[in-house]
């Protein structure tokens, strides 16, 4: 009984220093400059990942020694400008809206209060205009984002999910067969794909980072 109380106990512990660290710690606007993106470098198809300054990027980073990302999204085209394609929770946009997957412009998705680090990768996918228009139509049907992180539920996505999917309808395995294993409450303690899973994949190159 003792045992069971104690793995109860110890996520929620962890949940509640998250809460406290992120009302203490997180970023308000005006506190950093915006980064100066590598306009000239960006591809269709590039991953783009941050560290942000909500509830779970604060549990995934209590450990000061390492830096994990906390969310992950896709770069393209639209309307002549570069935005990110991501499925993103608590960045409703009024009332009436939900969490979804989202196009939004890159600078928003790297705006200060938003991400304190961003990292930009190429995957080395050679033809990425289908997987773009995939996401896009994600994001036009406004797909609703999975707070269970149940992958093999494909009516909804989170963020690593749908770049996953994304990629591996175009034959590359992202993950290469990484799961990330989080005991917490919401992910009950099965295996999800963190962005990190798919940061370490083999062709990866990164050409930005702050």
């Amino acid at each position: 009984m003792k045992k069971k109380a104690w793995y109860i106990l110890i996520p929620c512990l962890l949940l509640v220093l998250g809460a406290v660290g992120w009302l203490l710690f997180r970023k308000g606007p005006g506190q950093a400059e915006p980064p100066a993106l590598p306009y000239g470098e960006m591809r269709e198809g590039d991953l783009a990942f941050r560290t942000g300054s909500g509830l779970y990027a604060t549990v995934l980073n209590l450990d000061p020694r390492k830096l994990h990302y906390s969310h992950i999204g896709i770069l393209v085209q639209k309307d002549g400008s570069w935005h990110i394609v991501h499925a993103v929770p608590g960045e409703t946009e009024g009332p009436d809206d939900f969490e979804r997957v989202k196009a939004e412009p890159v600078e928003a998705f790297f705006a200060p209060e938003r991400a304190s680090h961003g990292l930009l990768v190429h995957t080395g996918l050679a033809e990425a205009r289908r997987l773009c228009d995939t996401a896009l139509r994600y994001a036009r049907d406004s797909v609703r984002f999975d707070g269970s992180f149940d992958l093999e539920d494909t009516a909804e996505v989170y963020c690593t999910e749908l770049v996953y999917r994304l990629f591996l309808a175009e034959g590359m395995d992202l993950s290469e067969g990484r799961r990330s294993y989080v005991n917490l409450p919401l992910l009950s303690g099965k295996g999800c794909l963190a962005p990190e899973d798919l940061l370490h994949f083999s062709g990866n190159e990164c050409y930005f980072s702050y």
